[in-house]
C-alpha cells in the first residue's frame, strides 16, 4: 500500500542540507552548458574546440568514482560534505580563469566532487527512505538540482543588463560553502553504514572493501546491464544539456533573453513533470515508469534539435526537459536497488562514475565532429535517441525493483534488494 509521503524528525533535520548540496551542485554542472556560448566567444573556441573542452572536463566524472566509493568506507556524511565544500571552491576559481587551459583545469576537478556530491546524495537517500517513499525522494533531489539551473536562467539576463560576464555566475556558485559548513551537524551518517562499521568491530565482516565487489557473483549481469544504461542515458541527458543553448544561439540566433525564457519555462514545466515521474515509479513501477519517460524525453529531445521554429523549438525544449532529467532518477533508483548496503556506493560508483560516464565524455566529441557533416542540431539529435538503447536493457535484463517483495531481504536494509 503507497501511503503518503512525509517526513521523520531524522528526514526533517538532513533534508535541508542534501537539498542545498543538490540545488547548487544542479547550478555548478548546468552552468557551462548554459553560458557555453559566452565562454566559447570570450576564449575565441571554435565549436569543435568546445566539443574537445567539454570532453576532457567530463573526465572529472570518471575521476569522480574514487570520491564516490570512498563513501562505502570512511561514510556517506563526509564524502557528501567534503564535495560540496570542493566543488564550491573550484567554481569560485573558474570565475578568474585567465586562459581555456585553466577555466578546463578548475572545471575538470569541479566535476570530481560535483558528481561525488550528486552521487552519495542518492545513496543517502535510497538509505533513509523506504522502497515506497524512495521514488518521491529521489525525484525530489533531482527535481531541487533542475531548481539550480533556474537560477541561471533568471540570472542570466539580470546579469548581462547590468554588463556582468558569466565569471560572476560562477561566484554564486560558491555560495553554498558557508552554509552547508554551518548546517553540518544536522547530516547524520546513516544507520546503513553504521551497522556495518559495527559488524566490521565485532568481527562479522571483512575489515576492507571488495573493489571488484559488484562485478563478483551474483551482481555481475546487474553491472554489466547498468553499465551500459548508463553510457545511453548520458547520451541523452548531456546531449541534451550540452548543446540547447549552443544551438539555439549560434544556429537559430536566439537572444540571451530568448534563451532564458527558455530555461525558466523548461524548469517550471520540469517541476510537474520530475515530481509527477518520481510518484509514478513508485505508482506503477520502475520499468512502466522507465518506459513512459525515456520514450517522451527521446521523442520530444530529437524534435527540439530538428525544429528551427521559435515556438515550436521552445515547446519541445520545455517537454523533453522534464523527462530528460528524469533519466537520473530511473538510472539511480535502479542502481541503488539492485545493490545490497555493503556494495551500494560502490556499485553506483563503477556503474556511473566509471563506464556510464564514458557516455558524457563522448557525446560532445561526437556530436561536434558529426556537426561537421549534419550541423550542431541534426548531430544533437542523432546523441538524444541513444537512451532508448537503455529503456530496451532496462526491459529485458533487469528485476521489477519497486513493486514486488523480492525474495532476499538485505538485513542491514530491508528496503533494499540483496541478490
Amino acid at each position: 500500500m503507497n501511503t503518503k509521503f512525509s517526513l521523520s524528525p531524522r528526514q526533517k533535520a538532513l533534508w535541508p542540507i542534501l537539498i542545498l548540496g543538490a540545488f547548487f551542485e544542479g547550478f555548478d554542472d548546468a552552468l557551462i552548458n548554459i553560458a557555453l556560448p559566452y565562454i566559447k566567444a570570450d576564449f575565441n573556441l571554435t565549436t569543435q574546440m568546445s566539443g574537445y573542452a567539454l570532453s576532457i572536463i567530463a573526465f572529472g566524472t570518471m575521476v569522480a568514482f574514487f570520491v564516490s566509493r570512498m563513501a562505502d568506507t570512511i561514510g556517506r556524511r563526509r564524502v557528501f560534505l567534503t564535495c560540496v565544500y570542493l566543488y564550491s571552491t573550484c567554481s569560485f576559481l573558474t570565475a578568474f580563469s585567465p586562459n581555456i587551459q585553466v577555466f578546463i583545469f578548475f572545471q575538470f576537478v569541479a566535476r570530481i566532487f560535483l558528481i561525488g556530491c550528486w552521487s552519495v546524495g542518492y545513496v543517502i537517500l535510497c538509505e533513509e527512505f523506504s522502497t515506497e517513499h524512495r521514488g518521491k525522494a529521489v525525484g525530489r533531489f533531482q527535481l531541487t538540482a533542475v531548481f539550480g539551473a533556474l537560477l541561471i536562467g533568471i540570472l542570466l539576463p539580470v546579469f548581462t543588463s547590468f554588463g556582468l560576464s558569466w565569471r560572476a555566475l560562477y561566484v554564486v556558485g560558491a555560495i553554498p560553502i558557508i552554509p552547508v559548513y554551518l548546517m553540518r551537524k544536522n547530516l547524520p551518517e546513516t544507520e546503513a553504514f553504521l551497522q556495518i562499521q559495527e559488524e566490521k568491530k565485532e568481527g562479522n565482516r571483512a575489515q576492507k572493501e571488495d573493489f571488484f565487489g559488484p562485478w563478483r557473483s551474483p551482481f555481475t549481469k546487474y553491472m554489466v546491464v547498468m553499465c551500459l544504461v548508463w553510457v545511453f542515458l548520458y547520451f541523452g541527458v548531456k546531449g541534451s544539456l550540452n548543446f540547447f543553448s549552443l544551438r539555439v544561439v549560434s544556429e537559430l540566433s536566439w537572444t540571451p533573453n530568448m534563451v532564458s525564457l527558455g530555461l525558466v519555462l523548461q524548469t517550471l514545466t520540469g517541476i510537474f513533470v520530475i515530481a509527477m515521474n518520481g510518484k509514478m515509479m513508485d505508482v506503477i513501477g520502475r520499468k512502466r515508469a522507465a518506459t513512459i519517460i525515456i520514450i517522451v524525453g527521446c521523442v520530444f529531445s530529437v524534435l527540439t534539435f530538428t525544429l528551427t521554429g521559435f515556438y515550436p523549438v521552445l515547446i519541445c525544449s520545455i517537454i523533453s526537459a522534464g523527462f530528460v532529467n528524469s533519466f537520473l532518477i530511473v538510472g539511480s533508483t535502479l542502481t541503488n536497488e539492485l545493490f545490497p548496503t555493503e556494495i551500494r556506493a560502490n556499485a553506483m560508483a563503477w556503474s556511473n562514475n566509471i563506464v556510464g560516464r564514458m557516455g558524457q565524455i563522448i557525446v560532445p566529441t561526437a556530436v561536434t565532429t558529426m556537426a561537421i557533416w549534419l550541423g550542431l542540431g541534426n548531430a544533437t539529435a542523432v546523441a538524444v535517441a541513444l537512451p532508448l538503447i537503455s529503456l530496451i536493457l532496462i526491459l529485458f535484463f533487469l528485476p521489477e525493483t519497486g513493486m514486488k517483495k523480492p525474495k532476499n531481504i538485505d538485513p542491514l536494509n530491508p528496503n533494499a534488494i540483496s541478490k
